[in-house]
């Protein structure tokens, strides 16, 4: 049952919601972040903005992140409301840096390199929702669950990238032999080409900031939404 204040909260426009990044645990998991990248050899350091749910804007460099993880009482109705539970820090995490693997190929353009198309596709296909997955394929990482690599190109990268950024992720032993081992050694390359270099891209469009969002939180919670390798309606990539 919701209380007075939950009721409220609901009724509220998502941009009039007193929300930021600065001074919040997301902040916290940000600079993580970007401390992995900096011992794994890239300055580049990807923004960050609320949003509608994850993802970078098309070749944009910088990660849009789901509005209600600022805020722990968003957070909490969110779960409250969906059922879905509560991201803890190691699935945001992950998700994180599987963006970072987009706005670090975005930021340097690695999709236009011929070795980028032969080991990952054609970044220009299409994204289908329903992908057909081979869960024992030994071309791609496992990272997000749902073999998220094998959406699309793009999405074989970041999940590659973020297998590679992992502490202590052991990828050389784990996919010793696979062809998805060639994938993280070519990450490795192009973090030691691109990684001290300043970005070829730097900002672009922002796809849905929280800040434009018109619908009330209420509305937003009942819109079917989409979560990287979930099947769960409260997310969106």
């Amino acid at each position: 049952m919701l209380d007075v204040k939950q009721q409220a909260l609901l009724s509220r426009k998502i941009a009039e919601l007193p929300l930021k990044i600065s001074s919040t645990h997301l902040e916290e998991l940000i600079l993580r972040l970007y401390k992995e990248l900096d011992m794994a050899g890239i300055s580049f350091k990807p923004g960050t903005y609320l949003s509608d749910g994850w993802g970078c804007p098309d070749r944009v460099p910088v990660i849009g992140i789901p509005f209600f993880l600022a805020d722990s009482q968003l957070t909490d109705l969110k779960a409250q409301l969906t059922g879905s539970g509560i991201d803890d820090d190691d699935t945001i995490m992950q998700l994180l840096r599987h963006e970072a693997g987009h706005a670090f190929n975005y930021a340097h353009c690695l999709f236009d390199e011929p070795e980028w198309r032969e080991l990952f596709g054609q970044f220009s296909l299409p994204y289908i929702e329903d992908y057909k997955v081979d869960p024992y394929s030994t071309r791609f990482v496992h990272h997000l669950p749902g073999c998220y690599a094998q959406r699309h190109p793009d999405d074989d990268f970041a999940e590659t990238f973020a297998v590679w950024l992992t502490p202590c992720s052991d990828w050389r032993k784990r996919y010793a032999g696979s062809l998805a081992l060639s994938k993280l050694l070519y990450v490795e390359k192009m973090a030691a080409v691109h990684g001290r270099k300043s970005p070829v891209v730097i900002g672009g469009k922002l796809d849905v900031p929280a800040e434009e969002m018109q619908m009330t939180l209420a509305e937003w919670c009942m819109a079917p939404q989409k979560y990287p390798g979930f099947s769960v309606i409260d997310l969106k990539l």
